[in-house]
């Protein structure tokens, strides 16, 4: 007789097994239940669903409108550049000004007080525009600052985004772009 078969054969093996088949049963009701009755809730199909029905937004692309691209560059220098305070002011979009009035903003220009990356656009040689999207109320560039040589600034890439409000397209972001550092970079 091997080592096993004696195993099985001996008292307390024969005693225990109709204790471990009752505990295998336990577990196999206790699944049972738990996989047919969990979820008893009366869940009614989308389409009579209670309320309005929910209508998609038409987001179809569109050509980029050509004055997103003026709008943009008098961004750049009005306030990305800090050139002019109240032409920032009335080009940027609810998101930007964040509740602030013009006097606020101006108070705040000098600080960090006003949510606007800031960036040496006199240092720029150039700054060349790639849509990401365009709808008909929104749009997203990414705009690539390439400083002048010898100017010690660094390239950085920008977004900047776009809302149409009424019939003026207003910035209602500008936020460097981030990549993800590699595993070289440390």
């Amino acid at each position: 007789m091997s080592a096993v078969s004696a195993a099985l054969n001996s008292r307390r093996a024969v005693g225990a097994l109709p204790w471990l088949a009752g505990m295998i049963l336990a577990v196999g009701v206790v699944v049972f239940a738990l996989t047919f009755f969990r979820n008893t809730s009366n869940v009614a199909p989308i389409d009579r669903a209670p309320g309005p029905p929910v209508r998609s937004v038409d987001q179809r692309t569109v050509p980029l409108a050509p004055t997103i691209t003026q709008l943009a560059r008098r961004f750049l220098h009005a306030a990305v550049g800090g050139e002019n305070p109240t032409v920032a002011y009335r080009i940027s979009g609810p998101s930007i000004r964040q509740g602030m009035t013009l006097a606020q903003w101006k108070h705040d220009w000098a600080t960090v007080g006003v949510p606007i990356v800031p960036f040496p656009i006199d240092k720029v040689a150039a700054s060349p525009f790639r849509t990401d999207l365009s709808h008909q109320k929104e749009a997203v560039l990414e705009v690539a600052l390439v400083p002048k040589k010898g100017s010690g600034v660094a390239s950085q890439v920008f977004f900047i985004g776009f809302g149409k409000f009424g019939k003026r397209w207003l910035v209602t972001y500008w936020g460097p772009h981030s990549p993800i550092p590699s595993h070289d970079a440390r």
